[in-house]
């Protein structure tokens, strides 16, 4: 059988050059385009007509089913079954409200569904770094994660979309950050050169950051290079000048003079406003909804508050003073009334609002690709709404909570079996309503709307083209301009193995519970110091008692984000690492003296001289250089000092 003359066989085929010839793979059975909407039409906004439960749940699961068929029909039952349920757990509310036989779902958790045999399977297949270059994982792998994907955990699913659906260079690149420095293996890929890590250096004013940002997107967004930011009149460059350039993006962006958010500030109607907690499960918003007993109050669309935006670290004791201690007032940033971010109904929107929202689809997408992250919570229904989902009236509690108490009682009084045109006894006439955008009388919802009065025999429409306003032709023009900004980068349909709050976390990171045994193991101590370390152990136990927002100023000041990128504080790259500092000749007057004692008039103590110094930080190293203070209080009052006012400027140490 091994002829020496056949070239295919026989111990002769290690040593003859063969020719290989390749064609584009066709996309048929391994997802299709990913650039189609999930109703089939590429680009196709999301409907907005009234959907039931049941079409609800089918439309969910059976999405990304395209490659399922390499997948034997029992198995695939089994794994359709656990997929529903997962579906489900987190979103029967939207469905079915309060209904009392989904109550067992309370008691599942993700984890409780996850298979941890296939998911070893699978990630044993994507650990091979030929099969990923080559394009050749086996079309199951393909198949299960995308047709059955809660059925793996997020942290799987996420090395599947960095390795599968955003190139080779950038899965190898990805690949390489996930070996520990020091490894040899690292060291190899190195030098075997598979790709380079080309990288785009911009420079922009940070007093025109929103104009820069869409400039540099503009040009560079859909460029393979990772980009590196650099601000005129500094001198730093490299990793913590882009995070924070991306952390004050996401500032910009939620500003309330752009006018294109749906925002909480303006009272209802006789009423304070009730906007959800940022940061509100879709399950807790829905019953929330569901639940809610208050009068029928529909509110105003306008106004806005803040977020805290963000920062990054520098010599900080050289600059104590930035832009944030200058006056950043709170009533400059929206205040979403739902779970985070939705653009306010416009039919009409102007060429800059639409410039907006595709330069944050264009930032959202090149974050995620250059390993980047953005300090901005979108709604969960703005992802649903973008990602093309079917939508009910149940999912404006995310948009705009106030809005959705009020309409999910005119929509469940109007479909209640017996309806006379009355809710609570009300006649739907003395309601006063007619048909433009509540809180809106500029926005009509048909032609004549505002002499139009809603009746107990039209409000089933009225409710429809509410909902049409939020989820259809209202903001049509807005997602899509966030759709084709996106996939400038990537397809965004290449999301859909993520739920939404998942999805929020792949973008904007996280944030966790710092305790002093987790910080001991996470942090790297260094040049002077070891975990023993006395003044080590006082800084720990400051990091374990920071608050939500002092842990936010903490990690702007060190990395340039405000939060942890998914994974917490184990996952930071470098990791973070902690150094002594010792007395810096800064603090020594113009003849190289140091400080005296008034009273003494003789030099400090050695040790009394540190506290004249500042904790200051490396960001592109993820490098915190601590003196030896003689008090955790005295630390605790210079490492706040450096957070608060060491902001917005790059030097050198």
């Amino acid at each position: 059988a091994d002829d020496p003359q056949d070239g295919l066989s026989g111990p002769g085929v290690w040593e003859r050059v063969h020719t290989f010839t390749y064609r584009k793979k066709r996309s048929g059975r391994t997802g299709g385009d990913p650039a189609k909407r999930r109703d089939g039409r590429a680009g196709a906004p999301a409907k907005s007509k009234m959907v039931s439960a049941q079409d609800l749940v089918k439309g969910a699961v059976a999405t990304g089913k395209e490659g399922a068929e390499e997948v034997d029909k029992e198995i695939a039952g089994v794994l359709g079954l656990i997929n529903i349920l997962a579906w489900l757990q987190g979103n029967h509310p939207r469905c079915y409200g309060s209904d009392p036989n989904f109550a067992f779902l309370s008691r599942v958790s993700k984890e409780d569904l996850v298979s941890p045999r296939l998911a070893s399977k699978v990630a044993r297949q994507l650990q091979d770094l030929l099969i990923i270059c080559g394009k050749c994982l086996p079309e199951w792998v393909h198949g299960v994660v995308r047709g059955y994907p809660l059925v793996f955990p997020f942290d799987l699913r996420r090395q599947y979309l960095h390795l599968t659906a955003l190139g080779v260079p950038h899965a190898i690149q990805h690949v390489l950050q996930q070996i520990p420095n020091g490894d040899s293996l690292r060291q190899e890929l190195r030098d075997v050169r598979l790709v380079r890590n080309r990288r785009q250096k911009v420079r922009i004013h940070r007093d025109k950051l929103l104009g820069s940002a869409a400039k540099v997107m503009e040009l560079y967004g859909s460029s393979k290079a990772s980009l590196e930011v650099e601000y005129f009149g500094e001198v730093g460059t490299g990793l913590g000048p882009t995070l924070e350039f991306y952390t004050l993006l996401s500032q910009e962006l939620q500003g309330r003079g752009l006018g294109i958010w749906l925002t909480n500030e303006a009272a209802a109607l006789g009423s304070a406003t009730a906007g959800g907690p940022h940061g509100t499960s879709d399950a807790e918003m829905a019953e929330a909804t569901a639940n809610d007993d208050d009068g029928l109050i529909f509110g105003e669309m306008e106004g806005s508050d803040p977020r805290p935006g963000g920062s990054a670290p520098r010599e900080a004791s050289r600059d104590p003073a930035g832009p944030a201690s200058q006056g950043e007032s709170a009533s400059d940033y929206v205040d979403p009334p739902g779970d985070g971010l939705f653009p306010s109904p416009n039919p009409r929107p102007s060429k800059s609002d639409l410039a907006h929202f595709r330069l944050l689809g264009t930032a959202f997408a090149k974050a995620l690709y250059d390993g980047r992250l953005l300090d901005v919570s979108l709604s969960t229904v703005f992802w649903r709404r973008a990602l093309g989902e079917r939508l009910t009236v149940r999912d404006l509690a995310a948009a705009d909570a106030e809005m959705s108490r009020s309409l999910v009682r005119l929509h469940d009084a109007a479909h209640a079996e017996g309806f006379a045109g009355e809710m609570d006894g009300c006649p739907i006439e003395d309601l006063g309503l007619n048909f433009t955008l509540p809180g809106r009388e500029d926005f009509e919802l048909c032609k004549g709307g505002k002499a139009k009065a809603v009746t107990g025999k039209n409000v089933k429409d009225f409710v429809s083209r509410v909902l049409d306003a939020y989820f259809g032709k209202g903001t049509d023009r807005q997602f899509q301009s966030f759709r084709e900004g996106f996939e400038d980068v990537f397809p965004l349909e290449t999301l859909s193995i993520f739920d939404t709050m998942e999805i929020d976390r792949l973008f904007c990171g996280q944030s966790e519970k710092w305790t002093v045994e987790m910080l001991a193991d996470c942090l790297k101590f260094d040049h002077g110091y070891t975990a023993s370390s006395p003044y080590i152990k006082q800084f720990l136990h400051i990091l374990a008692d920071f608050d939500s927002e002092e842990q936010r100023q903490f990690l702007k000041f060190v990395t340039g984000a405000p939060r942890l990128p998914p994974g917490g504080l184990s996952a930071l790259n470098p990791k973070l690492t902690i150094v002594r500092k010792n007395f810096s000749s800064a603090n020594r007057d113009s003849a190289g003296n140091t400080p005296r004692s008034e009273s003494l008039h003789t030099p400090v103590n050695e040790l009394v001289l540190e506290n004249y110094d500042l904790p200051s930080v490396m960001t592109c190293a993820n490098y915190v250089k601590l003196p030896p203070y003689t008090s955790q209080a005295v630390m605790r009052e210079k490492l706040m000092y450096a957070m608060r006012e060491g902001q917005h400027s790059f030097n050198l140490s």
